[in-house]
Formats: C-alpha cells, sequence, structure tokens
C-alpha cells in the first residue's frame, strides 16, 4: 500500500490549518442553521427537531457509496470548493425563505445542506493524509475532530442563544427575523471559507474507477469492503460505539434536563427556548471535556498512532458513565464526571479515527471513510430507538448511565485486544 511521504520541514502545515477552518466553518453553520430553524419551530409551536435530525442522516444512508466514489476519483480539493461554494448557495436560500417567511424553501436549503455535508465528508478526511502524511495523521486527525466538536458545540449554543436573545430585545413577533439574521451572518462566513479554499493545495486523484449505476445501491458491498479488513473492521466498530455513546448520552442529558427543568406550557415558547438553552449548556460541559481530552490525545499521537490511548479511553468512559449512574444532577459531581465522559470519550476516538484514516488505500480511503460514515449514522439512529425504548420503558437516566458503563466496558476491552497500530 503507497504511504504518502511526509516530514516537519515539507508538511504543508498552512493549507492543514487551512483545512481545519473549512471543515469548521461548515460544521458551526450545519448545527447553527439547524437549531435556528428548531428555535423558529418553538416560536411557531411546531416540533421540527426530529425531521431536521431524519434530514440530516438520510443522504449518508442513500448516497454514501457515491460520496466515496466522488472523493476517490476526482481531485478532493476540486470536490471540496464545489462542496464549500453549494454552501454558499443554500445558506443564501435558507436566508431568503427566512426572510420570505417560507418555511417550505428554508427546510427546502437545509435538507440540500444535509446533501452538501454527506459528500463534504469524505473529501475532507481524505484531504487530510494526503496534506500531512502517515506520520502525522495520529495529531492532524485529532486536531480535525476537536475542531468539529468546537464548532458544533458553538453552532448549538449560539444558535440558540442568539433567537432567545433577539426574540427579547425585537419582541414576541420577530421570530422569522430573528432566525434571518443569524442565517445571514453564516452565509458571509461561508463565502469567507470559500475564498479560503481557492487557495488549498491540488491532489491528483488516487482511482480510475469509473461512474457506474451500482453507486447508487452498493451500500452492501461497501460495507462489506471494510468489514473484510481487520484493521479497519475493528477501527470502525469502535468508532461507531462512540457515535452510538455520543447520541445515547446526548438524549440522556436531554431528558435529565427536561425532568429537572419542567415546562408548565409548550405554548410559552421563550419558556421552551429557555429550557433548550439551559440544556446546551450541559452540552458544554460534555463538549469541554471532549475538545480537553481531544487535544490531550492528539499530542500524545503527534508523531505516531498509539492504540493504548484507546484503551485507557475506553476505561475512562466506564468509569464516567458509572458515575453518572449514581451522582445527582447538578451537583458539582455531576458536571465534573459529565466533563470526564466527554474527556476520556475524545482520547478514546482519535488513535482509531487515525488508525482507519491511515490503513486505508489511498485509492479507496474515499470509500473507506464513507462506509464509515454509513456504519455511523446507522449506530446513531440505532442509539435514538434504544434510548427511547429505554425512556418508554420508565428506566431512570441514571439507570441508562449504567447500562452505558457495562457496554463501555465490553467494547473497551475489545479494542484492548484486537486494535494495534
Amino acid at each position: 500500500m503507497q504511504q504518502p511521504e511526509s516530514n516537519a520541514s515539507s508538511t504543508p502545515w498552512g493549507s492543514f490549518w487551512s483545512l481545519t477552518v473549512i471543515q469548521s466553518m461548515n460544521a458551526l453553520n450545519e448545527k447553527g442553521v439547524q437549531f435556528l430553524l428548531i428555535g423558529l419551530g418553538i416560536w411557531m409551536a411546531m416540533e421540527l427537531q426530529y425531521s431536521l435530525s431524519v434530514l440530516i442522516v438520510l443522504p449518508f444512508v442513500l448516497f454514501s457509496p457515491l460520496g466515496g466514489w466522488l472523493a476517490d476519483r476526482w481531485c478532493k480539493t476540486r470536490l471540496l470548493q464545489a462542496m464549500v461554494l453549494l454552501q454558499v448557495a443554500v445558506l443564501a436560500g435558507m436566508t431568503l425563505g427566512l426572510w420570505l417567511e417560507s418555511l417550505p424553501l428554508a427546510v427546502f436549503s437545509f435538507g440540500i445542506f444535509c446533501i452538501q455535508a454527506m459528500f463534504f465528508s469524505p473529501a475532507k478526511k481524505g484531504l487530510v493524509k494526503d496534506i500531512v502524511g502517515s506520520e502525522n495523521i495520529g495529531f492532524a486527525s485529532g486536531v480535525m475532530e476537536i475542531s468539529t466538536m468546537l464548532a458544533l458545540l458553538v453552532g448549538q449554543i449560539g444558535a440558540l442563544y442568539l433567537i432567545y436573545t433577539l426574540l427579547k430585545l425585537w419582541g414576541p413577533d420577530s421570530g422569522w427575523q430573528a432566525a434571518a439574521l443569524p442565517c445571514a451572518c453564516c452565509t458571509v462566513g461561508a463565502v469567507v471559507v470559500f475564498i479560503m479554499s481557492l487557495f488549498m493545495p491540488r491532489y491528483p486523484a488516487q482511482s480510475s474507477r469509473p461512474f457506474s449505476w451500482n453507486l447508487l445501491w452498493c451500500h452492501f458491498s461497501q460495507l462489506r469492503m471494510l468489514w473484510n479488513n481487520k484493521v479497519l473492521r475493528n477501527s470502525e466498530i469502535g468508532i461507531g460505539y462512540f457515535w452510538f455513546l455520543a447520541s445515547v448520552m446526548m438524549l440522556i442529558v436531554l431528558q435529565m434536563a427536561a425532568e429537572a427543568h419542567p415546562v408548565a406550557s409548550k405554548a410559552d415558547f421563550l419558556q421552551v427556548l429557555s429550557q433548550q438553552k439551559d440544556s446546551a449548556l450541559l452540552f458544554a460541559w460534555l463538549s469541554g471535556g471532549s475538545i480537553t481530552g481531544g487535544l490531550c490525545a492528539s499530542i500524545i499521537c503527534a508523531r505516531k498512532i498509539r492504540t493504548w490511548v484507546a484503551s485507557a479511553g475506553g476505561l475512562g468512559m466506564t468509569l464516567g458513565c458509572i458515575a453518572l449512574s449514581f451522582l445527582p444532577y447538578g451537583t458539582p459531581g455531576f458536571f465534573a464526571a459529565l466533563s470526564f465522559t466527554g474527556f476520556t470519550a475524545a482520547g478514546y476516538l482519535v488513535p482509531l479515527n487515525a488508525l482507519l484514516q491511515d490503513r486505508a488505500d489511498n485509492d479507496k480511503r474515499g470509500d473507506v471513510i464513507a462506509a464509515g460514515n454509513l456504519v455511523d449514522c446507522f449506530l446513531g439512529m440505532l442509539a435514538v430507538g434504544i434510548q427511547g425504548a429505554m425512556n418508554v420503558a420508565g428506566i431512570t437516566p441514571q439507570a441508562q448511565c449504567a447500562t452505558l458503563a457495562a457496554c463501555s466496558a465490553l467494547v473497551a476491552i475489545f479494542i484492548h485486544r484486537h486494535t494495534k497500530a
């Protein structure tokens, strides 16, 4: 398998940091406009969060093989530039929809944004190794994950805070304007990163495989390619569990916040928005730990992928979930356990992500990343179903955390035994 050579003096770190900014802005904008629409839905007494969540996942399920093929067959930089330009167009369309008070146009534009994100993902992840090479993939992959987490956190909290603040400032009848102004700001940011993307270096495509219509339905072939490689398979099992854990933990935190701060009436949209804003602050504890843990893991893996970091992270996730299962909600110990769980989970993820990107054949890297995205989305949907079933069955959030602790322990043992760099 061909490995690009890299050393500290020849690695174009400026290009890597530009890529980090570009992908961070894409993540921030996607999460930001999603929560602008959720806030608008609360103002309109509508529940949009479930339909928007489906829109985010659906493109990865439908078009994953096509996205992987494009990232391998064409210049990843050109594909990245095209997707950033599409981001500008859909954000402009969404801003127009909000300004014209057209919810269908705004939601349609968001749906196109979700398709853009699906094609954007294998291109930007595939570019990381092209830019930094195998020697620095551990550090670079970790930085990309950290910046994504930070961007998602800022997008979610920022959108809810802005729409809540603008509604209080401009009055209760200004919901459309309160959503349109931040969306317009996102559009301006997208224009800036598009200009930045024009200066990214170009790398030749690694694959010459021609287009075929079976790319629209060859999902199982793509997954089989991932499954047949032991290193890739074991890495993706670990990565997929991370996203399963993250999805379940997000829903548990929402359930805890809703039980701790009940809303008297959903008709009081400012009260509902305030509850959502408080829930987002809980995610700040979790994400803050994740960002710190990801940074530490990136530094440890700066010159070599060290899978013991994933093993230690798996153990830490287990201990964190155990602590959350008995610590009272809202206490300093609870917040510390929430941050610790995020810290160790991110440390667990960084070397596994680096291993997946590094060990994929250069001409199939986009396919491998797209297949991994498909697995992650499936496990994310499974997590929603499982947590919903536990909630309906009357299982308390604390007992759900105990269940996650048992699952995390099993995965940690698997990763320790079967994943080596």
